[in-house]
């Protein structure tokens, strides 16, 4: 499915607005990052706590995914994807597609590639979002009965 956005006199495919914004996006990510893991999250830790949780006991489906992004950028993955897996996964996906466009654009110059479907990795996303807040609610759920 082609899906192209007018701009002025010209056209430009979704996944190449995507890739632009992606450029311009992760340099400031990783300063961010590594900044929040160095000296932000001792410091402004307790300004991003979930007000879902603290209200009502539950889990929204973001909870743990600062503490995810801090544990990522300290190296340790493993329980980086144990608090929240939708934080990896969104690396990865993220990595995914800029490699995947830029191998097209720019080592496939001759073959004529379809447009990358940015729909599926929004589909992957909400998938692990919901899989891993169903799995937090049933381990809450289950200790309590």
């Amino acid at each position: 499915m082609n899906f192209t956005i007018d701009f002025g006199n010209k056209k430009y495919r979704v996944d190449h607005i995507f890739y632009q914004l992606g450029k311009l996006v992760w340099l400031p990510f990783c300063i961010t990052g590594f900044w929040f893991a160095q000296s932000g999250y001792e410091k402004y830790g307790e300004l991003t706590a979930c007000a879902l949780r603290r209200r009502c006991g539950l889990p929204c489906p973001g909870c743990g995914g600062t503490r995810a992004f801090y544990y990522l950028f300290q190296g340790d993955f493993i329980r980086s994807l144990t608090l929240n897996p939708s934080v990896i996964f969104g690396v990865l996906a993220y990595l995914h597609f800029m490699l995947l466009f830029f191998y097209r654009k720019h080592i496939k110059k001759n073959l004529k590639e379809k447009e990358i479907s940015i729909e599926y990795y929004l589909y992957a996303a909400v998938g692990v979002i919901l899989t891993q807040w169903v799995i937090k609610l049933i381990r809450i759920f289950s200790v309590l009965f």
